[in-house]
């Protein structure tokens, strides 16, 4: 009687538990090789992804904001570019970083800061879209097109624990024609409403069976 008493109690906080632990493995975030793998399957068939990078272990570095430094430790970081076409010209360099947790929020701060201090040396507006999830989209464009890149964006992903800046070169055939800034911007939206396409099902079924493709390390 005692035995069926204990048991009887087991699975009753049994029951009791796996609602929490379901939700704790649901709001894990996925892996950046996952996020990265993701990524670039979606942007196919118009973009592919090439020059897959991963920053060996934790690290940092500094961002300066007019006379302030702030540091942004880091969890882990990758990068990758995304090309137009097989062999095609680069049309966006990506990095995503993941910080530690408690640090998100104050990131996220600095790294807005930053790039609004970029727009406002640029004499361009900061702009910010609202995405799915909780997610934010910062994008800063010149005007005119000029130097090695056209703009910066910058993702901000709380659900995910995920920032992805992207750099967008000015490498991209019509970039310095009468309708350079359409072009890049509909490359832009192209690029990141594929990205964010990728479907969050399909992150975590592929934890356990991705395996890394070879890639280049480099030192933090």
């Amino acid at each position: 009687m005692t035995t069926n008493k204990h048991a009887a109690a087991a699975l009753a906080l049994c029951a009791t538990l796996a609602p929490a632990v379901a939700t704790s493995a649901a709001s894990t975030p996925p892996f950046l090789d996952v996020l990265a793998y993701e990524y670039g399957q979606c942007v196919q068939p118009a973009y592919r992804q090439a020059d897959l990078q991963i920053y060996d272990g934790p690290g940092s570095y500094r961002l300066k904001v007019k006379d302030e430094a702030y540091t942004l430790a880091l969890q882990v970081r990758m990068g990758f570019s995304v090309q137009a076409g097989i062999d095609g010209p680069v049309g966006a360099v990506v990095t995503l970083e993941r910080p530690p947790a408690a640090q998100f929020q104050e990131q996220a701060l600095w790294r807005e800061r930053s790039l609004r201090d970029v727009a406002d040396r640029s004499g361009v507006a900061l702009e910010a879209r609202v995405l799915a999830d909780g997610a934010r989209l910062l994008i800063v464009n010149k005007s005119p097109i000029a130097g090695a890149d056209v703009g910066q964006s910058l993702l901000i992903h709380p659900r995910r624990q995920l920032f992805a800046g992207m750099a967008w070169p000015n490498r991209l055939p019509g970039c310095q024609g009468p309708d350079g800034m359409a072009l890049v911007r509909k490359v832009q939206d192209d690029v990141w409403q594929r990205m964010q396409s990728c479907p969050p099902a399909a992150w975590r079924e592929r934890r356990a069976a991705y395996t890394p493709t070879p890639r280049t390390r480099i030192d933090k």
